[in-house]
């Protein structure tokens, strides 16, 4: 068995305007990294055995947080295009709202124009299973759950079709009880995951979160995932989901004052602003 702890992206620049933003790749807010780096900071003592991350930097950025925390041999660090959010296609940086031509519909079947459905971001979720997850669920084989464990950084969306994969392939799966509502901003989520035939374990798969603070729609899915799997032939899976949504390392975290927590993140003004600013934490 493995263990698989799945994190949102911290907070990015686009999180704070009402627009689609999906493959737009805004950076982290100056906010955004000091929650990326408290989460960091807050999982040093958990080994991780490998990183994925979505290329886009705001979940890239939020993953090298992870990494620089990790105590040698640091783990291998992996950016892939399959773990983007969902591609809102011509609506990316449009208004959302109740009217207009950007209104997004209900259902797994709707893309914007030129963009994805969910149905889209299911099929790159399997895909990045068949890739990350699988070879590691047969390395892992027999062993428990402690012997191999993956952190995949990746989007509001993305993450609910990830785990919604996952889930579907339980053996003889009932249907879900999802209540997924989004994830805060380096909000995560912890699962322990093997083939049936290594676990007893009969807990049913239910998925809650609720995130603090509101969520965008552009960060929420329209409609619940698939809870057939792609595959019948693959293996079923024995899973148990530990801990959702978890942002207890965000209690210290502050938003600077001035507009200065709002705006993006620049790597070369970091310290200046941490001088001028304060660190975006208190004690």
């Amino acid at each position: 068995m493995i263990t698989i702890t799945v994190v949102r992206h911290g907070e990015s620049t686009d999180n704070l305007r009402p627009l689609w933003a999906g493959w737009s790749d805004a950076p982290l807010s100056v906010h955004g990294m000091n929650q990326a780096k408290a989460l960091g900071a807050s999982l040093k003592d958990t080994k991780f055995d490998a990183i994925f991350a979505s290329d886009l930097l705001r979940a890239n950025w939020t993953a090298q947080q992870i990494h620089k925390n990790q105590s040698e041999p640091q783990p291998p660090f992996t950016s892939s295009e399959l773990l983007r959010e969902q591609n809102f296609g011509e609506a990316e940086h449009k208004p959302f709202g109740e009217k207009g031509p950007w209104v997004r519909q209900p259902g797994r079947v709707f893309k914007f124009p030129s963009g994805e459905s969910l149905n889209d971001v299911r099929a790159r979720a399997n895909e990045a299973i068949r890739l990350f997850i699988e070879p590691a669920l047969k390395e892992s084989y027999g062993k428990p759950p402690s012997s191999n464990h993956l952190v995949v950084v990746a989007h509001g969306i993305f993450n609910a079709e990830f785990l919604g994969a996952l889930l579907a392939r339980r053996k003889n799966a009932q249907p879900l009880e999802w209540n997924y509502r989004g994830m805060t901003n380096t909000g995560w989520t912890r699962a322990e995951v093997g083939y049936a035939d290594e676990s007893n374990s009969t807990a049913p798969a239910n998925l809650t979160t609720d995130p603090s603070g509101p969520v965008s729609p552009s960060s929420s899915p329209a409609a619940p995932p698939l809870d057939t799997p792609a595959n019948k032939d693959l293996p079923a899976l024995a899973i148990r989901i530990v801990s959702t949504d978890v942002t207890t390392h965000l209690d210290g975290v502050v938003r600077q004052k001035g507009g200065i927590g709002s705006q993006g993140y620049d790597e070369k003004q970091g310290d200046i602003r941490k001088f001028f600013g304060g660190g975006g934490t208190t004690s």
